[in-house]
């Protein structure tokens, strides 16, 4: 009985150790990274679509056609950036701040009616 008792004990000092070492805040990191690539990439590559299929001076057909394809290039450029910066809060703060001031803009747009081209789809 004895002898379980002390296997287990330097296995949970071990696991305690793991909880306070820097491999477990360095996964969280990435991990947070990973969901703002993932999550907040979507969030903005959404908003910035809605904006554009708006705003862009082509035929309604042409223009969401136009910017579900700048979609992508938003959604990649997104998670390449979440990558690249150094601070955990920044990326967070910015893709949040980013997508309200795309979809203030959309709700200005609309509350204007700015329309480029009126009908003149196929």
């Amino acid at each position: 009985m004895t002898e379980k008792i002390e296997m287990t004990r330097p296995l949970t000092q071990r696991l305690t150790r793991w909880k306070t070492s820097t491999i477990w805040r360095d996964s969280l990191h990435v991990g947070s990274r990973c969901l703002a690539a993932i999550f907040g990439g979507y969030l903005l590559a959404a908003v910035a679509t809605i904006l554009l299929a708006q705003i862009l001076p082509l035929s309604q057909v042409d223009r969401v056609l136009t910017a579900m394809m700048l979609s992508f290039t938003v959604y990649t450029c997104t998670v390449l950036w979440v990558f690249s910066v150094k601070s955990m809060w920044r990326f967070w703060l910015d893709i949040l701040a980013l997508s309200g001031l795309l979809y203030l803009a959309y709700l200005a747009t609309k509350a204007l009616d700015i329309n480029p081209i009126q009908g003149g789809g196929l």
